[in-house]
C-alpha cells in the first residue's frame, strides 16, 4: 500500500520507514509520494551557535506512514531542489503541519525561499484544547498518541556527515506523529468550535513571519532610555544587524545588548568613553569602537520613538495588571492558558496605545471592547 494512503497506528510509528535523500535523482524518486500528501508533517534540524543565519542540517517530511529526511547540505545549491521545495511550501492544497514554528520558519525560508502555508501548528491546537501553551512535541505525542519518542538530540551538530543512525531516528520521530496529531487535534477543535480560531492564528503566524523586525525593539531594556539615548541605540542596533548579517555572526559576537545600552547612555565622544564597559571585549572595542562612537555622534533628526518603547507610568502598569485579570478570567472560563489569549507584552502594547491585529479576529469577538486601547 502506498504510504500516502494511510497513517501508521501509534504503536507502529517508532518503526516507520525513513528515506535519506541527498541526491536530486533520489528526490525525484520520492517526490510523487510527498506531493500526493494532502497534509505533511515538517520539521527542521539546524546549527546556529556561531552564525547570524541558521545553518540548515536536515529537513524532515512525513505523511504519517513514512519519513523523508532531505539533506540541504548536499542539495541546497541545486536549483531544481529549491524550486521543488518552494512549490511544496506554497501549494494551497497541502497542509503543512509543524509543532511550534520557532526558528523553523527561518530555516525553511532560507532553504526553500518560501514559507509553509497553509499551516497547522499542533502546539497552538493543543493549547486551544486546554493544554499548556509551551507543550513539547514529545509530551503531546505521549499524551495524545501514547507513543514515547526519545528526545535530547536537537542540539547536535546537524552539519556532520554522515549522520549517525540514532540522530536520523530522532529526526524521523520528530515528524512521524504530526499527521495523526493534526487529525485528532482538528477533530477536538471542531467539536469545541475553535477550529476557526486555529486557522486564523496559523495564518497570522505566517503573515507575521513576512514582516521585518525592528532591530531596536529586540533589545530588552531599550524602553528605559530617554529619547536621545534611544536614538543612539537605534543607530547602533541597525549597524549591528547589518554587520552581523555581513559577517554571518551572532549579534552578540559584534556587541551584546547590555554593551549597546551602556554606550547609548554614556554617549561617548572618544575611545576613552568605552572604558570599563562590562562585556565589551578589548578586541571588539578596537575593531568596532570607532563605529559605535560615530553612531553616537551622528544625529537622527527624524527618529520617532516606537510606540512599544513608550515608557510606562505607574497608572499604565496598573492598567496592564487590570487587563491581565480580564484575560485570566476569560481563560479560566475557556479552560485555556491565559497567554494563548494575550501575553503580558501584548497587553502592555495595548496600554501604550497600539491596537493589535488580532483584535479583528476571534479574540476581538471574545473580549468585545474590553481590550481596545
Amino acid at each position: 500500500m502506498s504510504s500516502t494512503h494511510r497513517r501508521r497506528a501509534p504503536g507502529e510509528m517508532l518503526d516507520a520507514p525513513r528515506f535519506f535523500i541527498d541526491r536530486i535523482d533520489s528526490l525525484e524518486d520520492h517526490a510523487s509520494e510527498i506531493e500526493a500528501c494532502h497534509a505533511v508533517g515538517i520539521d527542521t534540524e539546524f546549527v546556529r551557535e556561531r552564525t547570524f543565519f541558521p545553518q540548515p542540517g536536515l529537513l524532515q517530511f512525513s505523511d504519517g506512514n513514512a519519513v523523508w529526511l532531505i539533506d540541504p547540505v548536499a542539495l541546497g545549491e541545486v536549483g531544481e531542489f529549491v524550486s521543488r521545495l518552494a512549490g511544496w511550501m506554497r501549494n494551497p492544497g497541502r497542509v503543512k503541519i509543524l509543532h511550534s514554528v520557532g526558528e523553523d520558519f527561518e530555516v525553511i525560508e532560507r532553504v526553500c525561499g518560501a514559507l509553509p502555508e497553509p499551516l497547522f501548528d499542533t502546539q497552538i491546537a493543543a493549547a486551544m484544547l486546554g493544554m499548556p501553551l509551551q507543550l513539547k512535541y514529545e509530551t503531546l505525542a505521549e499524551e495524545r498518541l501514547g507513543v514515547t519518542f526519545p528526545g535530547g538530540l536537537g542540539r547536535n551538530n546537524w552539519l556532520r556527515r554522515p549522520l549517525p543512525d540514532a540522530w536520523m531516528a530522532y529526526a524521523a520521530h520528530d515528524v512521524i506523529g504530526l499527521p495523526e496529531l493534526m487529525a485528532r487535534l482538528a477533530e477536538g477543535l471542531d467539536r469545541a468550535g475553535r477550529l476557526g480560531w486555529h486557522t486564523e492564528d496559523c495564518a497570522r503566524l505566517v503573515e507575521r513571519a513576512r514582516r521585518p523586525v525592528d532591530p531596536l525593539t529586540r533589545i530588552r531594556g531599550a524602553d528605559r532610555l530617554d529619547d536621545d539615548a534611544l536614538a543612539r541605540l537605534d543607530r547602533m542596533a541597525r549597524w549591528r544587524d547589518e554587520e552581523a548579517r555581513r559577517r554571518d555572526l551572532p549579534r552578540t559576537f559584534i556587541a551584546a545588548d547590555p554593551v549597546l545600552l551602556e554606550i547609548a547612555r554614556r554617549n561617548p565622544r572618544d575611545p576613552s568613553g568605552l572604558e570599563g564597559i562590562d562585556k565589551l571585549k578589548p578586541g571588539a572595542a578596537r575593531r568596532f569602537g570607532p563605529t559605535l562612537i560615530e553612531c553616537c555622534r551622528t544625529p537622527t533628526p527624524d527618529f520617532v520613538r516606537p510606540p512599544e518603547l513608550q515608557p510606562l507610568t505607574r497608572e499604565d502598569r496598573d492598567a496592564v495588571t487590570d487587563l491581565q485579570k480580564t484575560v485570566r478570567t476569560r481563560a479560566e472560563e475557556l479552560d485555556v492558558d491565559p497567554a494563548l489569549l494575550a501575553s503580558k507584552r501584548e497587553l502592555t502594547r495595548i496600554v501604550r496605545g497600539e491596537r493589535p491585529d488580532w483584535l479583528d479576529g476571534w479574540r476581538g469577538d471574545l473580549f468585545g471592547a474590553e481590550l481596545e486601547p
